[in-house]
């Protein structure tokens, strides 16, 4: 429509959606040639301050829930002019689409789209936020076998009451009289829309909202329309008292697994997204978003994509990931002119920094800028999230930690700075810096560097916070629980000292060495602690505040690397067993020395191969790499190596290899690093050069080599400037694939001499 407001720096391609709220369109950002979906708030309604605040509270929403099954925010703008907010998404349908074309969904297609949209509400309950507003509208399905859960325009805090808002079909009866919301509203709205499904219609219709609510409220549960096996599911999740239904769409999701296994057998999952991905791949071909489909999602890495759809829209694709930054430095070459900006969520317009390892916990980098409550202060702070694995209450335990040191230091600078500012040179400002020191598939060890730009005096310091986290329990490991415990004493502190210092007082103000309290290894504080241990894969960092022991200010903090050797007996066994640490001698880790080799066990494999060469593990893919070639092994994507992945083991961001075909056991594609080109993608024409029949270790083996083009990553096919050649070992008995992008030399001898565990 001529004379709406538009995002600078985006090309309208197509209108996706449009409601009494706003509109939803297809756009291309003209940088980079990505495309996104926009939601745009209608200018009529700039002027009303409660909308405009919803649409605030919406992006403020998406920038707290991180899940592969809810939509990712990129950016929020709001200018005098308009207000819209930017979205990632792939391709998918509305699930209304879909029952508007068949009716009614097997019980097993039923129930994986329940699944689905549970895990996501689970995202948003953790974070404390309720969606009230779950609906086929909100679901969106796509031809990967994924939905994706969006539109958070009227969600609320859990626990809080709000206005009587939703959509009258599917509201719960304490949401009709504008009572507390809960995680177990949401779970009456899913079980609403899950009965819809498997019955063909709402549980309750009528042409008059008041009898609508009487319905809801007092009318018996419609149980009996559904598959007997799932009658159970129904009656507990519309129960009329929210204290009668599952507590939370965790608990519901425990419910849900159990009753469908044990009605439909341990594959109803794959059975049940087998029809429901074609319809979604069918109707997405009537839709506009039909060009996505074959179309890599650009997304962080392991973020899986996300759809969006509003007002009645369909779902876009887009591109990059999401951190939370002011206004002015979302679009490159756009300015955003006058005052009022209040949240804003962009893509940073520069490639994302590389992953550490790309496990099936991933992590990814954000920024918060904002203004520190109460004060003049301004904020510019790294924080890390971790986003894939199966568990979502353990990475929403995670990411809640993680956050943890920024929001307090911000907190930290409000109290202590309200008035900052008339005695520093140019803007006071506040900030941090994020450090991947150890990410494997156990361990996940981070660094928070807190800074002050302009700070009142120059004596203002802070120092680090260090984070490790247990990625399979979500628990935090802080200082104490990386020793043994019968070292958590006197004795054990001045042993633990000695390893720290063995020359005595490091700062030279005192004779002897400083004693280390055992309580300032089990301070709580996240901005303060005394003691900050860092793991990495030769060592521990610790940063040690001096002051807390007896050293003058000017002392400020002591910064000692310790190798695990070095710590000896003071290291926690069961944390060392994870570290997969790199001894002093370079050797590869999980190795046995064999002369001028070594055995390193790879998987299922043990392959003798060079002492330098280090085995790191990639989600489901064993990585092996140089590490005399390579400057950082961790970062090995620049480095030549090669991989060996158990091809039974699957999941969406890492599906399973298919015989016959290049490599791409990736759902965002592969870059073709090994071409020197990390801006292409291996999304071109590929070629099958070569195909014979080998051994791997004595199994039949199928070996193929092919040449794939290197493009840009949003094209589909087509010939580029530079290819990438795969080679590929397939041992169909152990369903165990090896691949080489880089010409590794003597791999194939090696491959053919190998032992099988």
């Amino acid at each position: 429509m001529s004379g709406e407001w538009a995002l600078p720096g985006f090309t309208e391609v197509d209108r996706l959606g449009e409601g009494s709220f706003g509109r939803v369109v297809l756009a291309r950002q003209d940088r980079t040639g990505h495309l996104v979906a926009i939601k745009y708030l209608f200018a009529r309604h700039l002027d009303d301050p409660r909308l405009v605040d919803a649409f605030r509270q919406e992006a403020r929403v998406l920038s707290q829930v991180i899940s592969p099954h809810v939509a990712r925010l990129h950016e929020f703008i709001e200018t005098p002019q308009g207000a819209a907010i930017v979205m990632e998404a792939v391709p998918g349908v509305p699930l209304r689409e879909i029952l508007r074309s068949d009716g009614t969904l097997d019980p097993e297609a039923a129930l994986a789209v329940l699944k689905g949209s549970l895990l996501g509400l689970s995202a948003a309950h953790h974070a404390g936020i309720v969606h009230r507003d779950y609906k086929p509208d909100n679901v969106l399905v796509d031809a990967q076998r994924q939905s994706k859960l969006v539109d958070f325009g009227i969600a609320v805090l859990a626990g809080q009451a709000g206005l009587s808002v939703g959509t009258p079909a599917y509201m719960a009866p304490e949401q009709w009289s504008g009572n507390t919301a809960s995680p177990a509203t949401d779970v009456y709205a899913a079980t609403c829309v899950f009965f819809q499904c498997v019955a063909g219609h709402r549980p309750f219709e009528a042409d008059s909202t008041e009898v609508l609510r009487n319905l809801h409220a007092h009318a018996p549960i419609p149980f009996g329309e559904a598959p007997e096996p799932v009658r159970g599911l129904i009656t507990r999740g519309m129960a009329k008292n929210p204290a009668e239904r599952p507590a939370s769409a965790d608990a519901f999701l425990t419910e849900l697994e159990s009753t469908a296994v044990a009605a439909y057998g341990r594959d109803w999952e794959e059975r049940g997204w087998g029809r429901l991905a074609q319809r979604a791949g069918a109707l997405l071909a009537l839709s506009p978003l039909a060009m996505l489909a074959g179309a890599s999602v650009v997304a962080p890495a392991g973020a899986g994509a996300a759809a969006v759809a509003g007002s009645g829209g369909v779902a876009a694709a887009g591109a990059g990931g999401g951190v939370l930054v002011k206004a002015g430095a979302i679009l490159a070459g756009a300015a955003l002119v006058g005052t009022g900006v209040v949240v804003v969520v962009a893509n940073s317009g520069e490639e994302p920094p590389p992953v550490v390892q790309n496990v099936a916990l991933q992590v990814n980098t954000n920024t918060t800028t904002d203004r520190a409550p109460g004060s003049t202060v301004d904020v510019n702070a790294q924080f890390l999230t971790v986003n894939g694995g199966s568990d979502p209450a353990v990475v929403q335990r995670i990411n809640n930690a993680l956050r943890e040191p920024v929001d307090r230091w911000v907190a930290y600078i409000s109290r202590s700075a309200p008035e900052w500012g008339p005695n520093t040179e140019g803007p006071p400002s506040i900030g941090t810096d994020a450090t991947i020191g150890l990410h494997n598939d156990d361990l996940l060890s981070v660094r928070y560097t807190h800074k002050v730009a302009n700070p009142p005096h120059s004596t203002w310091t802070f120092k680090t916070s260090a984070l490790t986290f247990d990625l399979h329990t979500g628990d935090l490991l802080n200082p104490d629980k990386l020793l043994r415990p019968e070292k958590l004493n006197p004795p054990g502190m001045a042993e633990l000292a000695e390893v720290l210092w063995p020359g005595g007082d490091p700062c030279g103000e005192k004779t002897g060495t400083p004693a280390i309290p055992v309580d300032t290894l089990t301070d709580p504080d996240s901005i303060e602690r005394p003691v900050e241990a860092l793991l990495t894969p030769d060592g521990v960092e610790f940063a040690i505040e001096m002051q807390s022991f007896g050293g003058s200010t000017a002392c400020g903090v002591d910064e000692t690397k310790v190798s695990y050797d070095s710590l000896g007996g003071l290291f926690a066994p069961g944390v060392l067993a994870k570290v997969d640490a790199v001894p002093p001698s370079s050797a590869p880790p999980s190795s046995r020395t064999t002369g001028a080799a070594v055995k390193l066990d790879v998987g299922p494999l043990t392959l003798e191969v060079p002492p330098t060469w280090t085995r790191r593990s990639q989600g489901l893919e064993q990585v092996i790499v140089d590490a005399a070639e390579c400057a950082d092994p961790v970062k090995y994507f620049n480095c030549r190596y090669f991989m060996v992945t158990d091809n039974t083991k699957a999941n969406a961001e890492q599906p399973a290899y298919v015989p016959g075909k290049p490599y791409r056991r990736s759902s965002n594609g592969r870059a073709c690093n090994a071409a020197g080109r990390k801006d292409l993608w291996q999304n071109g024409n590929h070629t099958l050069q070569e195909a014979t029949e080998t051994q791997v270790g004595g199994r039949p083996a199928r070996f193929e080599r092919w040449t794939v083009e290197c493009v840009p990553r949003d094209a589909n096919g087509g010939v580029g400037e530079v290819r990438v050649t795969q080679r590929i070992w397939f041992v169909p008995d152990s369903d165990v694939v090896i691949v080489d992008e880089w010409d590794v030399p003597g791999l194939a001898g090696m491959l053919n001499s190998a032992e099988w565990n």
